[in-house]
C-alpha cells in the first residue's frame, strides 16, 4: 500500500490557512477568543435571553418596591470682591477667592455646626413631616444631635465644575422636606458668615483696643526719653545733621584765617620797617621833618666848620643842635619800629587765642557728635513707636466704621424647589444594573452549560483535540432553510446531494474527495473506509453522499455497505432480499450479480443482506482483502460504509483494509472521551486514519464560528449577482 496513505500530522495538514488572531499575545497564543465567545452567546441565545430577561422583571419590580427619594438643591455662589465697605491702605489689596477656598467652604457646608445651626433655626427636631421622613419608626420630637445626624447623612455639598457656585443638596422621602431643609441648611450657612464676621470684628477691636493702650505708653516713653537726653546732652536742636559746636567751629575758623592774614601782614611791616629806612619810619611827616632839620644843621655845621673853629660859639651851638636833631630823629625812629612790633604781637597773640577756642569747639563737637548718635536711636525708637501706634490707631478707626457692615462671603442664587419627581430609585439605573446583572449570569449560565457539553464544537478545536485534520464539516441542512429537505427520510441527505448540487452541503461533501484527490495525479486512496465512534453520527449518510457526489463528478464510483449490524446503506437504498457482500464472500453468488446500479447519481452499490452472527469472521478473511483489491482496479473510488469503531470489532479490523478511513464526528454530541476511543482502537488496529468530518454542524452557529459553510452560503446566495 502507498506510503502516501499513512498517518498525516495535523501539523503537515493545515498548511497556511491557520492565521493567528487578531487578539494574541507574545508568544502568539489567544488573549481572547472572540470567535469562541460569540459562538457561545449564539448556541445558548435563548437561554441567555431568558436570565436576562428574568434579570430586568426583578430589577423592575424593585424599582416598582423600592423606596422614593426626592432631592432639593440649592445653589449658592461665593462673593470673589472684598467685603470691606470703608477701605484704607492695609484692606486695599486683592482677596479674591481662589479655588482651595471653595474646597474649604464645601467642608464647612458639610460640617456638624452648620448641620446644628440649620436644626436649632427650623426647629426640625419638633416638625413631624421631617421626623416622619427621616425616622420614620420613631414617635415624639428628637434630640437636637439625632436630628443633626439625619441632615448630614441625606446632605449632599459639591462645587459645580471649576466655578465659584457650590451646590447643596438635601434627600429625603418627602419632597417638601428636602426643600426645606435645604433652604434651611443654606441660611444657616449664610446668618453663620455673618455672625463668624461679627464675631470676628468684636475680637479685632477689643485687641486693637487693647494694643493701642500699650502703643501708646510706648509713644510717651520713647518721646521722654528723647526729650531727657536732649537736656542731659545740651543739644537743644539738631538741624541737617549741624550743632551749635559746629556753627562756632566754622566761624572761628573763618576768623582764624583772617588772624593769620593780618599776622602775616603785621610780620611783613615789620620787615619792611627794619632800621631808619622802614616804610612806617619813611612815612612818618615827623620823622621827615626831624631829617630835615638833621640835614640842613650839618649843611649849616660844615659851612661853619670851614669858617669857624671848632669853639666857635655858632658852630657848637649847631652841633649841638645837631646832636639834639639827630637824637630826636633817632627816638622817632625807635618809636615807629616799635609800634611795628607790638602790632605782631598783638596779632600772634590772637592767632593763639583763636587757634585754643578751635580746640575747644572741637571738642565740644566731638562730644556732641557722640551726643548725637544715642540721640538719633532714640528718635528713630521714638518715630517707629509713633508709626505703628498710627497704623493701630487707622486699623482700629476702620473696624469701628465698618462695624454693623458685616456681609456674608457667599449668597443664595437659586433656592430649593418643591422637587416633583423623584432623584432615586432612577428607573435607567435600575434597568442599566439589571441588564449587567443579567448579561453576566446569562454569560455564567452560558459557560456552565458549554461547560456541560463534551463534544467537539469547532474545527480547531477538533483539530487539536483529535491531532487530526479536519477534511470538512458537513452543515445541518435542517438549519439551511430548504423548504424541499426530507429531514425523516433515510434518503434525505443523500438526495439533497442529488438534487442540489450547488448547495453548500453539496460543496462541503465535494471538499471530501477533493481533499482526497479523486481522479487527479497523486490521488492519495483507492479505497476509503467511512466510520464513526458510535451509532448515530450520519457516517451512513455521509457515505453515501460522498459516492454519490464522486459519481456526480464523473468518477467510477462503489458504494459497499460493510456495517453487518445495521446495514445502513442497504435499508436506505432500499436493497432488501438481494444477496449482496456475504454472498459473494461465501462464494454464493458473483460480484457481477449483486452490484445494484444508483440511478440517481450513477455510482454502484454493493449491498449486504445477511446479519452476520456466527460467520462473522468472513470479514476478516484473505478473500475480503482480495475482493477490496479487485475494487480498487476496476473503480476509481471505493466508498466502504464502516460500522462504528468502538462497538462492532470487525468495523477496525474492515478499516486495516482501506486505503484510509474517514472519522465521522457529529458536532456538539459525540463526547471527547468517546471520539478519543475510537482513534485510538482505530490506530491500536492498524487503520489509516485521514482525518475528521464533523456532521450535522449547525449553520447559523458555523456562520458565527467562520466555518466554510458560512462562506458557501454567502457565495452561493449571491451566485447570480455580477461580481
Amino acid at each position: 500500500m502507498s506510503a502516501a496513505f499513512e498517518k498525516l500530522p495535523v501539523s503537515n495538514l493545515r498548511g497556511v490557512d491557520a492565521a493567528p488572531s487578531t487578539t494574541s499575545g507574545p508568544d502568539g497564543s489567544k488573549l481572547i477568543d472572540l470567535s469562541w465567545l460569540a459562538m457561545l452567546a449564539w448556541r445558548h441565545k435563548w437561554a441567555m435571553l431568558a436570565v436576562i430577561g428574568c434579570a430586568l422583571a426583578a430589577t423592575l419590580a424593585a424599582y416598582m418596591l423600592a423606596v422614593k427619594q426626592y432631592d432639593a438643591n440649592v445653589v449658592l455662589a461665593l462673593d470673589r470682591n472684598d467685603q470691606q465697605l470703608v477701605r484704607t491702605a492695609q484692606t486695599d489689596k486683592d482677596t479674591a477667592v481662589d479655588s482651595p477656598t471653595v474646597d474649604t467652604e464645601v467642608q464647612v457646608l458639610l460640617s456638624p455646626e452648620v448641620a446644628t445651626a440649620a436644626v436649632r433655626n427650623a426647629r426640625l427636631n419638633t416638625n413631624p413631616a421631617f421626623i416622619a421622613a427621616g425616622a420614620p419608626d420613631i414617635a415624639g420630637p428628637l434630640s437636637i444631635p439625632a436630628a443633626t445626624a439625619i441632615v448630614r447623612s441625606n446632605l449632599t455639598v459639591g462645587r459645580q465644575g471649576l466655578s465659584y457656585a457650590i451646590n447643596l443638596g438635601y434627600k429625603s422621602r418627602d419632597p417638601a422636606v428636602a426643600a426645606s431643609v435645604a433652604n434651611a441648611v443654606a441660611d444657616a450657612y449664610v446668618s453663620g458668615n455673618v455672625q463668624s464676621e461679627q464675631s470676628a470684628r468684636s475680637q479685632d477691636i477689643n485687641m486693637l483696643r487693647t494694643r493701642l493702650d500699650q502703643l501708646r505708653g510706648d509713644v510717651i516713653k520713647a518721646e521722654a526719653a528723647v526729650a531727657a537726653y536732649r537736656a542731659k546732652s545740651d543739644l537743644v536742636s539738631v538741624s541737617n545733621d549741624s550743632t551749635i559746636a559746629q556753627q562756632e567751629l566754622s566761624t572761628l575758623n573763618t576768623e582764624l584765617a583772617s588772624a593769620k592774614a593780618e599776622l602775616a601782614a603785621s610780620q611783613g611791616r615789620a620787615s619792611a620797617n627794619a632800621g631808619e629806612n622802614g616804610t612806617a619810619v619813611n612815612s612818618s611827616p615827623v620823622i621827615r621833618d626831624l631829617r630835615t632839620d638833621v640835614s640842613r644843621l650839618e649843611v649849616k655845621l660844615a659851612e661853619q666848620s670851614s669858617v669857624y673853629g671848632p669853639n666857635h660859639p655858632d658852630r657848637v651851638k649847631t652841633q649841638a643842635q645837631l646832636t639834639t636833631a639827630r637824637q630826636a630823629l633817632s627816638r622817632e625812629v625807635s618809636r615807629a619800629s616799635s609800634g611795628v612790633r607790638s602790632d605782631i604781637s598783638v596779632d600772634s597773640q590772637r592767632v593763639g587765642a583763636i587757634q585754643s577756642a578751635i580746640g575747644s569747639a572741637k571738642g565740644r563737637l566731638l562730644a556732641g557728635n557722640n551726643a548725637s548718635v544715642r540721640l538719633n536711636e532714640l528718635e528713630r525708637v521714638a518715630e517707629s513707636s509713633r508709626q505703628l501706634y498710627q497704623t493701630f490707631l487707622d486699623r482700629y478707626r476702620v473696624e469701628l466704621a465698618t462695624r454693623g457692615t458685616e456681609k456674608s462671603k457667599a449668597q443664595v442664587i437659586a433656592r430649593a424647589q418643591v422637587p416633583v419627581r423623584p432623584s432615586s430609585p432612577d428607573l435607567l439605573v435600575y434597568m442599566l444594573g439589571g441588564l449587567i446583572a443579567g448579561i453576566i449570569a446569562a454569560v455564567l449560565l452560558a459557560m456552565a452549560l458549554e461547560w456541560r457539553e463534551r463534544g467537539l464544537r469547532t474545527r480547531a478545536e477538533t483539530e487539536e483535540f483529535t491531532g487530526y485534520e479536519v477534511v470538512s464539516s458537513l452543515p445541518d441542512i435542517g438549519t439551511m432553510d430548504e423548504p424541499d429537505f426530507r429531514r425523516n427520510d433515510a434518503l434525505g441527505v443523500p438526495d439533497f446531494v442529488v438534487e442540489h448540487r450547488e448547495s453548500p452541503f453539496s460543496e462541503s461533501v465535494r471538499a471530501i474527495w477533493t481533499a482526497l484527490k479523486i481522479g487527479h495525479k497523486g490521488q492519495l486512496a483507492r479505497s476509503v473506509g467511512v466510520t464513526s465512534s458510535i451509532p448515530g453520527e450520519g457516517k451512513t449518510s455521509t457515505a453515501i453522499a460522498l459516492a454519490r457526489s464522486t459519481a456526480l463528478a464523473g468518477r467510477r464510483t462503489l458504494l459497499v455497505d460493510c456495517d453487518m449490524r445495521r446495514m445502513g446503506t442497504t435499508l436506505a437504498l432500499g436493497l432488501r432480499n438481494r444477496p449482496g457482500l456475504v454472498e459473494v464472500l461465501n462464494g454464493q453468488a458473483r460480484i457481477e450479480d449483486v452490484i445494484v446500479l444508483d440511478e440517481a447519481s450513477g455510482a454502484h452499490v454493493l449491498p449486504l443482506n445477511t446479519e452476520l452472527t456466527a460467520q462473522s469472521d468472513i470479514m476478516h478473511s484473505q478473500a475480503t482483502a482480495a475482493m477490496f483489491d479487485r475494487f480498487r482496479q476496476e473503480y476509481d473510488f471505493v466508498v466502504l460504509d464502516i460500522a462504528p469503531a468502538i462497538p462492532v470489532a470487525e468495523a477496525r479490523a474492515i478499516a486495516t483494509m482501506a486505503d484510509l478511513t474517514l472519522m465521522v464526528v457529529r458536532w456538539r454530541t459525540t463526547q471527547r472521551k468517546v471520539v478519543k476511543t475510537a482513534i485510538r482502537e482505530l490506530d491500536r488496529a492498524g487503520a489509516r486514519i485521514f482525518g475528521i468530518i464533523l456532521t450535522q454542524v449547525d449553520t447559523r452557529s458555523s456562520a458565527v464560528l467562520s466555518e466554510e459553510m458560512a462562506y458557501y452560503q454567502y457565495y452561493y446566495s449571491r451566485e447570480s449577482r455580477p461580481n
